[in-house]
């Protein structure tokens, strides 16, 4: 502290890995038969985080028995922001359209991962778009496809006549990740002794006082099998879209992800604002 000021940054580097950590009803981690395939980044995996913090003591104006340092002395600014990677994410898919091989085109027990189409790489599937703007996701949907299972395979369980079986992608869980998080908090506060040993404490703080939204993951939720239809009637080809844009087509059984990588939620609130009086003894 130098003159009534301090302040302090802190850096963490950190990564963990599993192949399951989100809470919910179904196994997230896509094949329960095989758990490796999805090891990756854990869901609250931050890589990097960043904090500093801030503080002001106000010189005194005026005598503390005076009417003037009674009201003007005893303020103090306080602060402290932080700057963090942002969650991993999987894209996956609800519909029974990806790893439903063992349950007809009606999966009902993982959330299976979308895997990136063989003419994609990961960078390729990120357009470089936050989300938010209408228009511009935040993932490419041509860059998306089934991974279907070809008639006669896996040693003849598939029949010859059935185009319609899919398999599990594999290790592609949390390959993606929001934008980076950011936040800053402020208070100015007053404290004065009443008696010895008792403190009074008024403040003003206030809560993302830039007003920057935080985003949340963008939509990684996708339906490719709009109708849920778990009995396709033979002879409906072509079976996979001929292409994928920012609407959903269907062009046969499956139909290319709908509202991909389009931003709908923020994280926190807006600016608040709050005052609050303590009485410490």
């Amino acid at each position: 502290m130098s003159h009534g000021f301090h302040v302090g940054f802190s850096y963490t580097w950190s990564h963990a890995t599993d192949e399951q950590s989100a809470l919910g009803l179904f196994y997230n981690g896509n094949n329960p038969l095989n758990l490796r395939e999805a090891y990756g980044n854990s869901d609250f995996d931050r890589r990097h985080v960043f904090n500093f913090s801030f503080g002001y003591e106000f010189p005194k104006f005026a005598q503390d028995s005076s009417f003037a340092g009674k009201v003007g002395n005893g303020w103090a600014l306080e602060g402290i922001g932080i700057y963090q990677s942002g969650q991993p994410f999987s894209v996956i898919d609800y519909s029974g359209a990806v790893g439903s091989v063992f349950y007809g085109v009606s999966d009902g027990i993982t959330n299976p991962i979308v895997p990136i189409a063989s003419n994609c790489t990961m960078k390729q599937a990120v357009t470089g778009a936050s989300g938010v703007t209408p228009g511009l996701p935040a993932l490419d949907a041509a860059c998306f496809s089934i991974p279907l299972l070809q008639p006669g395979a896996l040693n003849g369980a598939i029949p010859m006549n059935d185009p319609y079986e899919t398999d599990f992608a594999t290790g592609e869980r949390n390959i993606f990740r929001q934008s980076w998080q950011k936040g800053l908090a402020v208070s100015i506060a007053k404290t004065r002794g009443v008696p010895e040993g008792i403190n009074l404490k008024f403040s003003i703080d206030v809560f993302n006082l830039t007003n920057t939204p935080t985003f949340d993951v963008s939509i990684d939720d996708v339906t490719q099998n709009v109708n849920y239809n778990g009995f396709p009637v033979q002879g409906t080809l072509p079976v996979l879209p001929s292409g994928c844009g920012t609407a959903n087509q269907s062009t046969g059984f499956y139909n290319c992800p709908y509202g991909l990588g389009n931003v709908n939620k923020t994280i926190g609130s807006a600016r608040q604002v709050q005052m609050s009086l303590s009485l410490k003894f």
